[in-house]
């Protein structure tokens, strides 16, 4: 049995078991990428059990378990693949599994004039899939463009880039190039029932601020309002 299948099995019983617990009734967002967030809330309206983010309905990006509006024990992110991307667990704090293969295909930077930190720190992390961070990027980057140019066509090449500070807090943009001149656009990712939770870059107990850049393919054929698929570029 493989490790991917180990980590799914041990998520599905540990989410069921969940599930079972809570007593809230299951309520239902749809994020603007057009992905769904199944989630409860106790009485004081905080966010308890289980939490999903869902592609498709059947395809999970994200799951685990809040307590009282926190996150608790073991997170799960897959992959468009269905292969897991990353477990983490927050009463640890700690990173317990990373798809390396995954991680390699992306560019960061760890914002440094210190040799030995640029080489050794860890690498700044998304608490999602890849595949969830490019497709809320890329739906709000088209958003943006649309909003400018009502007729634009084609397909577009952008890097999409976040800005992660010391303690985590995240801000995002894009760059592409239009007729030879470079562009770049804020990105507000404002999503009432998610956000990306970063794990901030770090070397030997210090964090430190950090750039985290993926390419990406966007095609404008694809009308907004309907579940869409970006491509890697890399």
């Amino acid at each position: 049995m493989n490790i991917y299948k180990n980590i799914y099995l041990a998520a599905v019983a540990l989410f069921a078991s969940a599930q079972l617990s809570q007593a809230q009734e299951q309520r239902i967002s749809v994020l603007s990428d057009q992905t769904k967030v199944v989630y409860a809330m106790n009485d004081a309206k905080k966010l308890e059990g289980v939490y999903s983010v869902l592609k498709n309905d059947d395809k999970v990006f994200l799951r685990g378990v809040y307590k009282d509006n926190v996150r608790s024990g073991n997170w799960y992110a897959f992959n468009d693949n269905g292969n897991v991307f990353l477990r983490y667990n927050y009463d640890l704090k700690k990173l317990l599994y990373l798809d390396t293969v995954s991680i390699n295909r992306l560019k960061v930077e760890v914002k440094t004039e210190d040799p030995e930190v640029k080489e050794k720190a860890s690498i700044p992390v998304p608490i999602s899939s890849i595949d969830q961070y490019i497709s809320l990027l890329a739906t709000e980057l088209k958003r943006v463009i649309l909003k400018d140019n009502k007729n634009a066509d084609g397909t577009l090449d952008a890097d999409l880039i976040t800005n992660i500070d010391k303690n985590g807090n995240a801000s995002y943009e894009a760059s592409y190039t239009v007729d030879g001149i470079p562009v770049t656009k804020r990105l507000i990712i404002s999503e009432k029932t998610f956000d990306i939770d970063w794990i901030p870059s770090s070397y030997k107990g210090v964090n430190y601020a950090s750039v985290f850049s993926v390419k990406a393919k966007i095609d404008f054929a694809q009308k907004p309002g309907i579940k869409q698929r970006f491509i890697w570029v890399y």
